[in-house]
């Protein structure tokens, strides 16, 4: 919010926001062109997703970078590379945000010359007083101004004209603070009438709102205003001219904007300021002692001064700006106007997906790089979970996307960049290179799980697409190529949570390709024989219904549930069926149909109110991504007048379970301690959003960081069995279900449920 003058106070307060790493000397060298292309793609992003204007304005940020980015490259000197980014930041027409000056930074700030302290009160001309406010750094000033600062109303009221002095050059950090600090003591003993000061506005993101899919789970881009102040008089209510006296220091607090612009003060500065002075900015280091500074806020209110006069060349001689003040303060005093200072609403605007340009040029795949990588920066909310550090991908993949020579590398550079992400969400589609190496497009009609390290069939959706594929065959070959080969082929480009889950992705990609596809797999039987099995990849085939009941009884007075195939509308008819039973298994090794919150209320015997803990990135204009804002709330557990189930369940899970699968599990620990029976599940939850690309690429990732309600992680872990089991080949081939055994097993045994950490083998 102030200048760079006070930031070294102000950044403990949360009012200026920086991006600078360690400062460099304003002598640096200037950095390679690599380095420049780094630093401009952490100010193009800070602007992106900060800078007000671009939440209403008409402007084309992604062409003033693909502008920017040949000049940047070419720089030869210090001024050529800052010219370059002022041209691209002139694109936003805005004062406030620019490459600063030398003089400006915060080094050079207690270098520059200074007229000289005055008392706190003085007069000139017998019946003007002056104010000078930098007498604060005396104690007893300081104290009046903060305490009593009814003892000026005697000297006002004397006055014809006030004069308060609130240059900063020249000014300790702390005593600049004090006078920002004092100055609304001050301004209502100056009122003649009641002054309304607007409240000032930011662009606020909570999650990363999707670019492509409906806008859900609380995901939102809005401009947020803060409320305005009301400000009574406190002195005689006379009006007087009032006069402030600034410089290209000062922070021209919004009370004094607004007494200007309803004409019941005036300004004179010394030297140039613009509204960055009375707004919230931060600063993001380009290298070569350079730095931008980059609107945070707006007040709808322009910088205007009655007189510009020059920055002062020494702190002795003639004090003109004061001289000036005496001559506007001999006139009469203006008489107050109305005026309304609203500014435009905000507008939602989706980024371009340039969805023409499969091989997009070199400026727009730096433009995919650059936009990855701020989005990923600041909104993903598991960084902190990832293997590699994500600050340094920037430069890391500069040469991938700068270097691809055709649209299949480009591709597959985004592919390769968004396996850093490691969560099992994270997905692409969008872009015909893509599906053609099966890292987008449709999966197979049939489902692989690895299994005592082999590629097993373990469900089949649609037999007749995949004629003579049974249960239990091995995997060997695809297209005639050994299914090792093609799984290290796609390996850099595809992501997961944990490695088992990435085994698991990387089989559905290997057998995903484009709608109407064909491909043939090397099968082995449990005999040893091995045959080829053609299948045709459709969305027909993913859409046909499951096979098979939702539920049914077991032995042992034990229901089971398959969670894959249960719908909302069936879960009142299913636990009626089964509410006399002793437990419940619960089958979730695949994905569920939203039945969670539905079967919740039935289990929920502990009276629990909360099932899980959500937080999301917040970025504003007071919230740094690295100080992890963060908007948390506890997810209650949905209620409904049903009656309680109260025998024990269990929930089967593997690596299959991801999501919303979890989630349920999540919901069913919370309500009764269910208990996990199997292997870990995938470990990727939290609402999905998505990003978009040049090329129409859109990529999917994980907004919300989801945890057990106790606060325990579920990222990258999954959900823990208590109970682990595995299946077997032989056991899937001999038609067994190992862990539904276990399950079973489990239930017969005597004692208390597991507890999280227990091992039942």
């Amino acid at each position: 919010m102030l200048r760079t003058l006070l930031t070294s106070l102000t950044l403990a307060l949360g009012l200026v926001a920086s991006t600078a790493s360690a400062a460099e000397p304003t002598n640096a060298p200037l950095p390679s062109r690599e380095e420049r292309l780094d630093r401009l793609a952490r100010l193009w992003g800070q602007v992106r997703y900060r800078h007000p204007y671009l939440a209403y304005k008409d402007i084309d940020w992604d062409a003033a970078l693909v502008a920017a980015i040949p000049r940047v490259e070419e720089a030869k000197d210090k001024a050529a590379y800052a010219a370059a980014v002022q041209d691209m930041l002139d694109v936003l027409r805005d004062p406030a945000t620019r490459i600063l000056r030398p003089d400006e930074q915060q080094e050079s700030a207690q270098k520059t010359p200074a007229a000289p302290v005055r008392e706190l009160r003085s007069w000139e001309a017998k019946d003007v007083l002056v104010l000078d406010l930098r007498a604060v750094k005396t104690p007893a000033n300081l104290s009046t101004l903060r305490n009593k600062p009814e003892e000026l109303s005697p000297d006002i009221s004397k006055a014809k004209a006030v004069i308060v002095d609130l240059r900063a050059r020249g000014v300790e950090d702390r005593t600049a603070w004090s006078m920002h600090e004092v100055i609304g003591n001050v301004i209502p003993l100056l009122l003649s009438q009641e002054l309304q000061v607007p409240g000032e506005r930011s662009v606020y993101h909570s999650g990363y709102r999707p670019q492509t899919r409906p806008t859900a789970s609380g995901y939102s881009t809005s401009l947020l205003t803060t409320a305005g102040e009301l400000i009574s008089p406190k002195g005689d209510g006379k009006a007087r001219p009032v006069i402030f006296l600034l410089d290209d220091k000062s922070y021209a607090d919004p009370r004094i904007l607004t007494m200007k612009a309803l004409g019941m003060a005036q300004i004179i500065t010394e030297g140039r300021l613009d509204d960055g002075a009375a707004v919230q900015q931060t600063q993001v280091e380009l290298g070569a002692g350079l730095k931008a500074a980059v609107r945070l806020s707006e007040l709808g209110m322009p910088m205007r001064a009655d007189a510009v006069l020059p920055k002062r060349a020494r702190s002795e001689g003639k004090d003109d700006t004061l001289q000036k003040a005496l001559e506007l303060a001999r006139k009469p005093a203006k008489k107050a106007k109305t005026r309304e200072f609203d500014l435009p609403p905000a507008r939602w605007q989706a980024d371009q997906k340039y969805e023409d340009m499969l091989y997009p040029k070199r400026e727009y795949r730096l433009l995919a790089l650059f936009r990855l990588w701020n989005v990923i920066q600041l909104f993903y909310p598991y960084k902190h979970l990832l293997d590699r550090d994500w600050d340094g991908a920037l430069l890391t993949f500069l040469p991938k996307f700068d270097k691809a020579k055709d649209a299949a590398e480009y591709a597959l550079a985004v592919a390769e960049m968004s396996a850093l992400i490691q969560d099992g969400h994270t997905s692409l589609r969008g872009h015909p290179e893509l599906e053609k190496r099966g890292l987008a497009g449709l999966p197979a009609p049939f489902e692989l799980m690895e299994v005592e390290g082999k590629a097993v069939v373990v469900n089949i959706q649609d037999e007749a697409a995949a004629p003579g594929l049974a249960r239990g065959q091995v995997v060997e070959t695809i297209d005639g190529k050994p299914l090792a080969e093609r799984l290290e082929t796609l390996r850099p480009y595809v992501t997961a949570s944990h490695s088992v889950h990435l085994r698991h992705k990387l089989l559905a990609r290997a057998l995903a390709g484009p709608e109407g596809s064909q491909a043939t797999v090397g099968v082995r039987d449990a005999t040893g024989q091995l045959k080829q099995v053609r299948f045709t990849r459709s969305l027909k085939s993913l859409q046909k219904p499951p096979q098979g009941e939702a539920w049914r009884m077991l032995g042992d007075n034990v229901g089971y549930v398959d969670l894959t195939r249960l719908q909302v509308s069936e879960v009142e008819a299913m636990f009626a069926k089964l509410k006399n039973t002793r437990a419940l298994v619960l089958d979730m090794r695949g994905y569920p149909n939203g039945t969670a919150w539905a079967i919740a209320p039935y289990l929920n015997t502990r009276k629990a109110r909360y099932a899980a803990v959500f937080e999301r990135n917040v970025i504003s204009a007071v919230s740094e991504e690295e100080a992890n804002g963060r908007f948390k709330f506890f997810q209650e557990l949905p209620k409904a007048n049903v009656p309680l189930y109260n025998g024990r369940t269990v929930m089967l899970i593997d690596e299959r379970a991801i999501s919303q699968s979890e989630h349920s599990g999540l919901f069913f620990e919370a309500a009764n301690g269910t208990t996990f029976i199997g292997s870990p599940s995938a470990g990727a939850n939290g609402d999905i959003t998505d990003l978009v690309l040049p090329g129409g690429i859109s990529m999917i990732f994980t907004g919300h960081d989801v945890r057990h309600v106790d606060g325990r992680q579920l990222q990258r872990m999954g959900l823990r069995p208590q109970v682990f089991v595995r299946p077997t080949v032989a056991g899937i081939q001999s038609g067994k279900d190992e862990v539904l055994d276990k399950a079973l097993e489990f239930l017969k045994a005597s004692g208390s449920p597991a507890v999280a950490g227990d091992s039942f083998r």
